[in-house]
């Protein structure tokens, strides 16, 4: 006869921790101590957490279990970012990079592996959807990142591999926990979950209440161009994507980051930027704008320098907010878009 499974409690919320441990008699208290030593102490020892009794140890050890993740590989660029990855089942691989700079430390995490979204500016989208990545696999990456930077990890977004928003429940689970006062501490302005666009789960999103910050993918300005490299947008065209960002206004202080991709030929073209400086004025924005990172195999290009400045420039003139991504880890396929590829350790 097999023993029971244990209860994994990274990706279990303070009160959950606390219904769990009722039928022990344990007092509602309990509950965020252990929290607190999982997150914020990120202790995986019952036994290390010495302000609970030790009967209380006892039953944890018992029944519960902390799940933790460390990489198979660590890839390191020249520019100081680190490519994580991170191996399940059947040899299958996600990845998490860690960017640090002079004034923040920045972690991209996966939320699936592959992604059926498509997109074909991005390698995942290549490899179709694998599968789901559990709240705690996503936990897990912030996890291993912290105990590898030696400086505080003080951003994280969701622009790995997956779209977050379809593998919403799970995502929404890992913000909470992410963003928790008691939990990991990273302010939800600062932490970041990129879609292409999947309208009815946006909303879902939003409702949900995390406030967490939220970037909206875009390559095109018409739906034309941009369901030839987005298949999404058959099912969820620009004007329904506008006006759900129209109708759904953030958190005070808050405005939608557009990571618009740069891609020679596809929606570049300085007609692109005045339609898309017509589109922002519907909603309080911000604009990223991403020059396209080549990976083998491609069929698309990356702007010249002269249409990437050129295509700011309008977006500048009409008062809108717009930097340039200067991607990080390209040397080590952990740029925007690149990541897919197997590496094996």
């Amino acid at each position: 006869m097999s023993a029971p499974t244990k209860i994994d409690l990274l990706d279990r919320l303070p009160q959950e921790i606390t219904d769990l441990l009722a039928s022990h008699g344990q007092p509602p208290y309990r509950g965020m101590q252990i929290f607190q030593w999982i997150h914020d102490k990120k202790t995986a020892d019952f036994e290390s957490m010495t302000n609970l009794p030790k009967d209380l140890r006892n039953i944890l050890v018992e029944n519960a279990t902390i799940s933790s993740l460390e990489p198979v590989a660590i890839l390191d660029s020249k520019d100081g970012s680190r490519k994580l990855i991170f191996e399940v089942e059947q040899g299958r691989q996600f990845s998490a990079i860690l960017m640090p700079s002079l004034d923040r430390v920045t972690l991209c995490i996966s939320s699936q592996i592959g992604c059926r979204m498509g997109c074909q500016f991005c390698l995942t989208g290549t490899m179709g959807r694998v599968r789901n990545l559990t709240a705690a696999e996503i936990l897990g990456q912030v996890h291993a990142a912290i105990r590898l930077s030696p400086q505080r990890v003080s951003n994280v977004v969701f622009m790995g591999m997956g779209e977050p928003l379809d593998n919403l429940e799970a995502v929404i689970r890992a913000v909470k926990i992410i963003t928790h006062r008691e939990g990991l501490k990273i302010a939800p302005r600062r932490t970041t979950v990129s879609t292409v666009g999947l309208v009815p789960k946006l909303v879902e999103f939003i409702e949900s209440g995390t406030k967490a910050s939220i970037a909206i993918s875009l390559c095109a300005t018409t739906d034309e161009a941009r369901n030839r490299v987005v298949p999404i947008g058959k099912k969820y065209g620009i004007e329904a994507l506008i006006s759900a960002l129209e109708a759904n206004r953030l958190p005070h202080g808050h405005v939608y980051t557009i990571e618009y991709q740069l891609i020679s030929g596809v929606g570049d073209s300085l007609e692109d930027a005045r339609r898309l400086s017509k589109m922002l004025a519907h909603f309080p924005s911000k604009v990223n704008l991403i020059p396209f990172n080549p990976w083998l195999g491609s069929p698309y290009k990356r702007p010249t320098e002269e249409a990437i400045e050129a295509f700011k420039k309008i977006l500048e003139a009409r008062n809108h907010t717009v930097t340039i991504r200067h991607s990080r880890g390209q040397d080590i396929g952990a740029a925007c878009g690149q990541l897919g590829e197997v590496v094996s350790p």
